[in-house]
């Protein structure tokens, strides 16, 4: 009877502090949605029923009136942020405040994926950023746009090599030209992309971390929820080992062959440079090259397959971009140089847009490093006060098909992104990269291979809908925006 009791009394004191916890914000006066019982308020995400980005978006729809609402994540308070004045405080002006993102790995079981500057904090990243910052400087892009371009006819080979009315999946095409591209700008190496009868290697990488399925989903949903010393302690390494060994073998053998022969000038070739400037050793050079390769591979064939499916359902844009890119190469000689790309403001536009409409990236988690006070929700006489480890989202969906921001937001409008839209836009209402210091580093990048392959696909196909396509609905079990059923499109040669 006495460990009955026991137990009935530790069951009421927890389910006592439960009620009490998930009152908190009803208490500080601010609004959000109704908690249940251990999960807080992120329960679909446990069940893979909708993702979290959704999520948010709908928040940011339901609250409208508020600058930010509290939701729980499990038991701990956190916050949802909706106001662009309170996005730019965030994100730039107080930036020391929420200078961390809160998606953490261990160094014991994951040391190469652990030095991706989206992951590293404080000082580390500090650090890592001023190391590698050079990298991904407009002269060092500029450089490679000769093996960009070979890339570009390589890949209107690889899909003119099929038959008419064949149905693509725009995300698989999109990632073996992105996949090409940032290997061969990075080691000089052919990886096989275009390579009908056998897989390339790389392209493998890509399946095992993004695309979706029960584990990668258990994964991107374990490692934002444990804390770091659990972290440490639970082998749940994010990078399958086989990772691992394929890059330090790349980067050891690519290293020892240049040993004498200094030459090459690709992305490993500065790393190299900067490894010795820096002497930062041979696992964290194994640790950048994968970060660009996860970055510039996963998130750039995300924004094309976007830009694809929104070329297909708005044909005149695709005769709008044919035109743009007509006069501009015949200012160049008919050569798509690095300069004659950058004025392609229309081309650029598209992309833009697409990430506007889907982010890749639907939701931004920060962490409170400070702390930081809050403006006043409509029902307070005080402002509420967040501390160090306050979990805050940046609804990215939410805020970017806004109509307040973007008159008639459903509408793919590519000269939402003139130079004029651009300089008259709130910092806080367009994330399509990230904003302020922690921006993608590698943005420019991104953009430019991007453009490479929208301009050789719209010179020699005209993109059209798959009758096969099923409406988009953004699939649960992995991090980025990633349609369950695909985007089926069909290529047309001009």
């Amino acid at each position: 009877m006495f460990l009955i009791a026991v137990i009935l009394g530790v069951i009421t004191v927890f389910y006592t502090w439960l009620k009490w916890n998930y009152s908190y914000w009803k208490r500080n006066k601010v609004p959000g949605p109704e908690p249940k019982l251990f999960v807080g308020n992120i329960g679909s995400t446990f069940t893979f029923t909708e993702h979290w980005g959704v999520t948010t978006a709908n928040w940011y729809k339901q609250f409208s009136n508020e600058p930010y609402i509290g939701y729980y994540k499990m038991f701990k308070p956190a916050v949802l942020i909706r106001d662009p004045d309170l996005v730019k405080d965030v994100m730039i002006t107080n930036f020391n405040s929420f200078r961390d993102n809160d998606f953490a790995l261990s160094k014991k079981f994951d040391p190469l994926f652990a030095t991706n500057p989206f992951l590293t904090r404080d000082e580390e990243w500090r650090e890592g950023r001023k190391m590698i910052l050079p990298a991904f400087s407009q002269s060092k892009i500029k450089s490679m746009m000769p093996v960009m371009k070979g890339v570009g006819t390589d890949f209107i080979k690889f899909l003119k090599s099929y038959p008419a009315n064949t149905d693509f999946n725009a995300k698989h095409i999109a990632v073996r030209f992105t996949t090409e591209n940032v290997i061969k700008c990075t080691f000089s190496i052919n990886p096989g992309c275009f390579d009908k009868n056998v897989e390339s290697e790389f392209l493998k990488i890509g399946k095992t971390l993004f695309e979706p399925s029960f584990w990668v989903g258990m994964k991107f949903l374990v490692h934002p929820i444990l804390p770091q010393w659990a972290l440490d302690l639970i082998p749940i390494p994010f990078l399958p080992s086989s990772i691992d060994h394929l890059f330090r073998t790349l980067v050891g053998t690519n290293k020892a062959s240049r040993s004498k022969d200094l030459q090459s000038y690709d992305i490993l070739q500065i790393f190299l440079q900067l490894q010795q400037k820096h002497n930062f050793d041979d696992t964290s050079l194994a640790g950048h090259t994968l970060s660009l390769f996860i970055d510039g591979t996963e998130t750039s064939s995300t924004a094309l397959s976007y830009a694809f499916y929104e070329l297909a359902l708005n044909p005149h844009c695709q005769d709008k971009a044919l035109n743009e890119i007509k006069q501009t190469l015949e200012k160049h000689d008919g050569t798509l140089t690095a300069e004659a790309l950058q004025s392609m403001i229309y081309i650029e536009g598209i992309l833009l847009e697409a990430l506007r409409k889907h982010p890749a990236l639907i939701v931004l988690t920060k962490v409170c490093t400070e702390k930081y006070t809050l403006p006043k929700t409509s029902e307070q006489s005080e402002p509420t006060t967040i501390y160090p480890g306050t979990v805050v989202n940046i609804p990215l969906l939410g805020i970017h098909r806004d109509s307040k921001y973007y008159p008639d937001p459903d509408k793919f409008e590519p000269e939402r992104f003139n130079e004029e839209e651009q300089r008259n836009r709130h910092k806080g209402t367009y994330l399509g990269f990230g904003e302020g210091p922690r921006i993608c580093l590698g943005q420019r990048f991104g953009i430019t291979q991007a453009k490479v392959a929208l301009v050789h696909i719209i010179q020699n196909f005209h993109i059209k809908l798959s009758p096969n396509h099923k409406p988009i609905v953004i699939d649960a079990q992995t991090l980025l925006s990633h349609p369950k059923d695909g985007i089926l499109i069909q290529l047309e040669a001009r």
